[in-house]
């Protein structure tokens, strides 16, 4: 007969090897996620993407299935006219359009040489300081030198956005900007439409916050 202490060894033993195969499962299961998250990540921009393309028509942008982002001026409407957007800004990704003086309007599907190309476009293309893309460089998977760094917070207090209120932006965004770059890697671009994006669930007040950023006093760098 086996003694009570080699019973609870062998149950000790058991439920550690248990724990073990468990914790080598979960690990595996782990990575694959990351690696399948990473894919389906990519997958779902694209399927965004081309599902809310925009395109050119002759006096007005279209999408034909609505704008994404469903809280602004194209919240009712497929249609863009062109009387309507004071200037295009080729230096956000995706392109936008200024309208009203109060609101962005991505552009997707559209890129800086379609617009400069098209012939029956009158619009300005503009290139102005991007606030957003200043506010979210810290979260891409780049380093930046620390003169970098404190030259974009100057220019982001010259805009009228304050240390305070950079380090308050930050640190609203810097969980779920964090786990996006963790599983994309991106270390070129994030502007406002991924903070769009990332702000989920998107609300009228959110959306509106984004555009007070985005247009404080954006200096123009450049006329196309």
């Amino acid at each position: 007969m086996i003694s009570t202490a080699a019973c609870l060894f062998l149950i000790t033993q058991g439920k550690l090897l248990t724990e073990s195969i468990i914790g080598l499962l979960m690990s595996g299961g782990l990575l694959v996620y990351m690696i399948k998250e990473d894919e389906y990540y990519e997958w779902l921009k694209r399927f965004r993407r081309k599902k809310f393309n925009c395109r050119i028509e002759s006096d007005h942008f279209y999408f034909p299935n609505g704008y994404y982002f469903r809280h602004g001026f194209l919240k009712r409407s497929k249609k863009l006219p062109f009387s309507k957007v004071q200037e295009l800004r080729t230096n956000t990704h995706p392109v936008s359009a200024l309208v009203n003086n109060n609101e962005l309007i991505f552009l997707l599907g559209i890129e800086s040489k379609d617009v400069l190309a098209h012939d029956q476009l009158s619009i300005k293309a503009k290139q102005r300081n991007d606030n957003w893309s200043l506010l979210c460089e810290e979260f891409l998977d780049t380093e930046f030198s620390e003169a970098l760094q404190k030259t974009n917070i100057a220019k982001l207090e010259k805009a009228g956005i304050s240390k305070e209120e950079q380090q308050a932006i930050k640190k609203r965004l810097k969980v779920r900007f964090l786990i996006r770059t963790m599983v994309t890697w991106e270390w070129v671009y994030y502007g406002q439409y991924d903070v769009l994006c990332e702000l989920w669930p998107l609300t009228q007040k959110k959306y509106w916050w984004t555009m007070d950023v985005a247009l404080r006093k954006n200096e123009l760098q450049q006329v196309l």
